[in-house]
């Protein structure tokens, strides 16, 4: 590890408000483990992948769900027909990101017993990730009708954005939070989470800053809460707070999207030599996770081509993460990773696809404003700016204030924009 990435570990280690305890799924590996060595039945193996699959959603640590294949691995080598280990391998697939086969798995468990919920839950997210978004919605639609409650309406909530429809995604994600319990304080955190990133994209900073602060007070110290709340004070100009926050949630796990706000924050602050730490932190995940054989995939690409940093590093992860996943947010970040390194053609063609379902993500009209206008179509460059900065003048601390430097540039002087285009364009 560099000294630079040292420093960053280092910083947000120090901002720790207190040690983390033991988490829900730490006692369940504990648990299976125990079963484990008491009698290692294809039960007990299905358990620890399970409370493996919590720990990984905990700490976003990959080698969890290398160990969750590993014990489904186990349960079906004791019995290769064990129902509940194929219903698991479709989970653990997906957390793998091997999306084609957590499909296929799920499809093989849902044909053993068509009525179990679960099932349906494992279709519709492999489908969503690999952009068949009519399978999904038809997994979705299975699962709501079968079991209603939080696994439904979160994943009702994401296709309602998804099509257009916040308004409606809030109301579903609100139905999530009542049918969640605090028994299970993970995943209901993990919901009000996911409704402040939609109070968020509506540029609703105090909607926001409520979900995330509900999800401190259900989980503490949450990355995705401490992550999210730190963008939240952010967008407001309230820096310090921001970096803390951030540095709280870096600490616990150290993600791509956190890593990266946590370096814009700084540079938001004039912290210069803080933001390059972050920066180059970054890097070194990047090239760990290559050597572990693993990816970060759209994320890193977005990050690398929003900082104009190793921009054919961000093609390659961009163009990987497309050969393995589809839709609109894999379009969207091979466009700007396309337009970062000057094809606009491609670039272009991959923003219209990101565009085709009229999902409300202001960073989608941000970059189609910029290929547009990098191509001469100023019109269409400034229609798609205006929009992105109507739904979320917030949307993000580095490219907004770009956005509206763009948007300025081309309603004062049309070929401006177009004349800071990357070079080599073609």
């Amino acid at each position: 590890m560099s000294r630079t990435a040292a420093v960053v570990l280092a910083v947000a280690a120090a901002a720790a408000a207190a040690p983390v305890a033991a988490s829900l799924g730490d006692g369940e590996v504990a648990g299976a483990e125990r079963r484990i060595r008491a009698a290692p039945t294809p039960a007990a193996w299905v358990a620890l992948a399970a409370a493996s699959m919590r720990k990984a959603r905990e700490t976003a640590d990959v080698a969890w769900y290398r160990r969750a294949a590993a014990a489904v691995d186990r349960a079906l080598a004791l019995a290769p027909g064990d129902y509940p280990a194929l219903r698991a391998r479709a989970w653990v697939l997906l957390g793998l990101h091997d999306f084609r086969g957590a499909r296929a798995a799920a499809a093989t468990a849902r044909a053993r017993e068509p009525g179990d919920w679960w099932n349906d839950a494992t279709v519709a997210d492999a489908c969503a990730e690999l952009g068949d978004y009519e399978c999904a919605t038809a997994a979705v639609e299975a699962l709501a009708d079968r079991r209603p409650g939080i696994a439904a309406y979160t994943r009702v909530a994401f296709l309602r954005t998804l099509f257009g429809d916040r308004p409606g995604a809030i109301e579903a994600l609100r139905l999530a939070v009542a049918a969640g319990t605090r028994a299970d304080p993970e995943s209901l955190a993990w919901t009000l989470v996911h409704l402040g990133h939609e109070h968020f994209g509506d540029g609703d900073l105090p909607g926001a800053a409520a979900a995330y602060e509900a999800a401190l007070a259900v989980l503490p110290d949450y990355h995705l809460a401490l992550g999210g709340l730190g963008r939240v004070r952010a967008a407001e100009g309230r820096l310090a707070d921001a970096t803390a926050l951030l540095a709280r949630a870096v600490a616990r796990v150290p993600a791509p999207d956190l890593v990266g706000l946590l370096g814009d924050a700084h540079a938001a602050a004039g912290e210069a030599a803080a933001a390059e730490a972050a920066y180059a932190l970054l890097d070194q995940m990047d090239r760990l996770a290559r050597a572990t054989g693993t990816t970060y995939g759209r994320e890193l690409a977005l990050f690398y081509a929003d900082h104009d940093r190793r921009l054919d590093e961000a093609l390659r992860l961009a163009r990987e993460d497309a050969a393995t996943r589809g839709g609109v947010w894999t379009d969207d970040a091979l466009a700007w990773a396309l337009y970062k390194n000057g094809r606009l053609a491609a670039a272009a063609r991959a923003s219209h696809r990101a565009l085709r379902l009229g999902t409300p993500d202001a960073a989608f009209d941000y970059h189609a404003g910029l290929v547009a206008a990098a191509l001469g179509r100023d019109r269409r460059a400034a229609r798609h700016l205006r929009r992105a900065l109507a739904r979320n003048p917030y949307f993000d601390l580095r490219q907004a204030p770009r956005a509206r430097a763009a948007l300025a540039a081309l309603e004062t002087s049309p070929g401006l924009a177009r004349a800071a285009a990357p070079a080599g364009t073609r």
